[in-house]
């Protein structure tokens, strides 16, 4: 499944989202902060542990950014912002 990468600034603000074609992530799970994403419960690939959002998120917060999460059908996309 490819892995689309966008990294763009606008307005003195750097975005940067990666996104899939993957199993969306449920609506109950994107309720909660980002990090807690990484306890979305059993999944039907269990290709690595999420360690790699975690991190993600320590360097957004790191950077006073923000990380984001949108998923549907279609795909899901993580968007760090500063």
């Amino acid at each position: 499944m490819p892995i689309k990468l966008e990294a763009t600034t606008r307005d003195g603000e750097l975005r940067i989202s990666v996104s899939n074609a993957g199993e969306p992530i449920p609506h109950e799970t994107k309720q909660r902060p980002v990090p807690a994403v990484l306890a979305r419960g059993p999944r039907s690939s269990p290709q690595g542990l999420g360690l790699g959002l975690y991190i993600a998120s320590q360097i957004a917060q790191a950077h006073r950014g923000t990380l984001s999460v949108t998923s549907d059908v279609d795909q899901t996309v993580f968007t760090f912002v500063m």
